[in-house]
């Protein structure tokens, strides 16, 4: 079997100064951790990268806080785990249309409580249409976790490791095991501690 630890939406530093420490106490002994964007200092995830090799992807825009989402990282990282192809994306649309079509998302998300699992839904879905020989695909940009299986293709959404409004933060792990991928979800005190 092999572990991955899997995260997204750390926003460091400008929604959170440093990684709670729950989060590389609760990653200690993962084989592999995947950061699915949103992260615009690399350097402030080295705590994780003397765990296991660490992977990571770019994520997008956030003007309100001059973040420019990691532009120097790559904007989808596919490896093989376990003999599974995965792919990690942050899961929003890049350029000018990824930036309109983000404006009604988050006028839904302050009124409708089932807003961000409809955005979990839509991602996948095109995450499906460009990645259709993934095994796995994880994915991070709408901070609500989520697991879904379209055909043969797990989509895997760890949720946000920064605090979000009626959110609780969380970090994922998926386990691939010789037959099947399990997927399971952690919730991170908002403090930091678990």
């Amino acid at each position: 079997m092999l572990t991955a630890g899997v995260l997204s939406d750390t926003h460091l530093p400008y929604r959170m100064k440093t990684l709670p420490p729950s989060v590389i106490k609760t990653f200690a002994g993962v084989d592999i951790i995947l950061h699915a964007g949103d992260v615009d200092r690399i350097e402030f995830l080295s705590p994780l990268r003397a765990i296991a090799p660490l992977y990571a992807v770019r994520g997008n825009v956030h003007l309100a806080d001059g973040s420019f989402g990691g532009r120097d990282l790559p904007m989808d990282v596919q490896l093989t785990l376990a003999g599974r192809k995965v792919v990690v994306v942050h899961g929003h649309q890049p350029g000018v249309w990824g930036a309109i079509r983000k404006i009604p998302d988050i006028f839904l998300s302050l009124f409708d409580a089932n807003a961000n699992s409809r955005f979990n839904d839509r991602i996948s879905r095109r995450l499906h249409r460009l990645f259709p020989q993934a095994d796995v695909v994880i994915f991070g940009h709408t901070h609500k976790p989520f697991e879904k299986q379209l055909g043969k293709t797990l989509f895997f959404n760890p949720g946000a490791v920064a605090p979000t409004a009626k959110m609780q933060p969380s970090i994922g792990f998926l386990y691939f095991w010789e037959d099947k991928v399990e997927a399971k979800i952690v919730p991170v005190a908002p403090n930091g501690r678990n």
